[in-house]
């Protein structure tokens, strides 16, 4: 399975330690035999975020050619970008889960989309790949 993994970047306090988390949440996934795209790692090189109208082509073709959309939610405050992805992946039919990091009042306990992160990444990683099944 090709899974998408979208997330915020832009105004990010600890960037760092957010693409050390989506490295080894994607790592986890890759073991399991799965593929991943992330839009910073595999187009940016982690040099920044671009504006959405640079980004919108690799956005579309990576999701379109993906099975699933995880979004990776560590911020409350939204992000153009991330509500693109989420709208597109509605849109195009893909299987889609939110992961939550500790944040309160995204969505309610019976909403299966979303999975609150584990206490590892891998404990994450393993909750996502069954509830992908």
């Amino acid at each position: 399975m090709r899974i998408y993994i979208g997330y915020k970047y832009t105004n990010v306090a600890d960037k760092q330690a957010l693409i050390q988390k989506l490295l080894e949440f994607s790592s986890f996934l890759e073991k399991a035999g799965h593929q991943t795209f992330i839009l910073g790692r595999d187009i940016q090189n982690w040099q920044g975020s671009l504006p959405l109208w640079k980004t919108f082509p690799a956005i579309i073709g990576n999701m379109l050619k993906s099975d699933a959309f995880v979004a990776y939610i560590t911020s409350p405050v939204p992000s153009k970008g991330l509500e693109v992805e989420k709208a597109l992946s509605a849109v195009l039919g893909k299987k889609r889960l939110f992961v939550t990091d500790s944040l309160e009042g995204d969505a309610t306990a019976e909403d299966s989309a979303y999975v609150s992160a584990g206490n590892s990444v891998e404990s994450t990683a393993s909750d996502i790949l069954a509830k992908l099944k």
